[in-house]
């Protein structure tokens, strides 16, 4: 936990302002699964300004199936204390694998970032919008009246580190209170504020939920949620059941209450009438050229690793062709990964190649790291997938430019032409920004969401 230091007059003419601690109780559905600390301070540096700070450290564990995966963050936040301008961000996250370093730096009004994993960095930049804020400062920056008001304005996000925009309204409630809902790209946050306090946060209708720890404890039932967050998430088919999913070849959807017109179409599913999705496995037409993200290395699928080429040109060598490559490319990584387990969330293929460990979202990075090795293009593919219980789950595949075509690849089920039981919600870029938006359109879609199955076909 980080407490406040007790700073005094320096070499270097810093002096302590203000401090204020508060520490959060992190629940889901009801369940504590961790705690977060916030502290706020104000100090004088030696050429006479003012810098507000926000430092962040949070922990939790969230069960996954059997298996718990273990969520921290530690977070520095520094701003002009009069206009709240974004002037430093710094800080480390971590979920099950090695830490990803982020910083970043206003300079003349252009934002600059790195982040880093495994030693492979990230770099980008942007022009700072002039009313931009952090979104953790947002609080302190906006008053009450301009919530009540209700507009818009401009945040640099601290997972990604991009600027984006989100809208906010509130109303008073009668105990003094302000109730606030932010809107980001399409995501409802609803927040409780005691003057510039954050007293609770929630989204998704309880999904997560944190609580000021020092609000008076009141009654309640005992919490009868899950944290198990796949059970939490998952959505079950209302339509005709579908005994052996793997082997779908064509499979329509009708999705009701998702925000349908957010699901892309793609090679594999198009959109038919209404909240009508057709999905087929069948790469016969897919030949849309590669775009450059799709043979690119980055933090996550860092195919330039050493390790990663090696193992892609033993995996490849000799074969005839490049479907014959992703083939083995396939189920090298089926049985590489012995270790089937949710216990990780941000893995790098590099790492996943050592530890031989995770589930879907490593045996995607993993391939795709394999398959630009060996002179590939590969899409990482995510959205939801029907098991054969008729549950739907979030899941990460693949698609591989091979011969002149893209097809379909799920290694997790050591598959080398997926089936068509599952839906498309978003493709994962080589950026932060895009791993960001990954993340927020599988919140979306979980909106009260449902799913039926209206028709399907299996293969031949």
């Amino acid at each position: 936990m980080f407490k406040p230091v007790f700073v005094f007059l320096s070499l270097f003419f810093s002096f302590f302002v203000f401090a204020e601690t508060n520490v959060y109780k992190i629940s889901m559905m009801g369940v504590e699964i961790g705690k977060s600390t916030e502290t706020w301070s104000e100090n004088r540096a030696s050429d006479g300004s003012c810098e507000l700070t926000l430092h962040s450290v949070s922990e939790m564990s969230l069960a996954r199936g059997v298996d718990a995966m273990t969520i921290s963050s530690d977070t520095t936040l520094s701003a002009d204390c009069r206009t709240l301008e974004p002037r430093r961000i710094k800080g480390t996250t971590s979920e099950g694998g090695a830490k990803i370093l982020f910083e970043g730096e206003n300079s003349n009004g252009v934002f600059k970032t790195k982040m880093t994993k495994n030693g492979n960095s990230e770099l980008s930049s942007f022009p700072l919008n002039k009313n931009a804020v952090f979104f953790g400062m947002i609080f302190r920056k906006l008053n009450e009246n301009e919530f009540l008001k209700g507009g818009k304005t401009s945040i640099i996000s601290e997972e990604s580190l991009t600027e984006s925009e989100v809208s906010y309204s509130a109303q008073k409630n009668a105990d003094g209170t302000l109730s606030v809902t932010l809107v980001f790209q399409g995501i409802p946050i609803k927040y409780t504020l005691s003057g510039r306090t954050v007293q609770r946060s929630e989204i998704q209708n309880g999904l997560i939920v944190y609580t000021l720890a020092s609000l008076p404890e009141t009654k309640t039932a005992p919490a009868a949620g899950s944290t198990d967050i796949l059970q939490n998430t998952k959505l079950v088919n209302s339509g005709i059941p579908v005994k052996s999913p793997r082997k779908a070849r064509n499979t329509t959807f009708q999705i009701e209450n998702a925000g349908f017109s957010s699901i892309p179409e793609t090679c594999f599913q198009k959109k038919v009438s209404g909240n009508t999705l057709f999905a087929s496995s069948d790469a016969a037409q897919c030949r849309t050229r590669p775009a450059p993200e799709d043979t690119m290395s980055n933090i996550i699928e860092d195919s330039s690793n050493p390790e990663i080429i090696r193992a892609a040109q033993k995996i490849v060598l000799g074969a005839p062709n490049q479907h014959e490559m992703v083939k083995r490319i396939a189920k090298f990584v089926y049985k590489h990964i012995s270790n089937k387990n949710y216990l990780h969330g941000n893995m790098s293929a590099s790492e996943v190649l050592r530890s031989k460990s995770g589930d879907c979202t490593e045996h995607s990075a993993l391939f795709a790291a394999l398959a630009r090795a060996a002179g590939i293009p590969v899409k990482m593919v995510y959205g939801v997938v029907m098991n054969q219980n008729g549950e739907f789950f979030f899941h990460n595949w693949n698609e591989a430019f091979a011969d002149g075509k893209w097809i379909p690849i799920d290694a997790t089920f050591n598959m080398d032409h997926a089936d068509s039981a599952r839906i498309t919600l978003s493709y994962g870029g080589s950026d932060s920004k895009s791993r960001e938006q990954v993340s927020l359109s599988v919140l979306r879609f979980l909106s009260n969401t449902e799913i039926f199955v209206r028709g399907f076909s299996y293969e031949k």
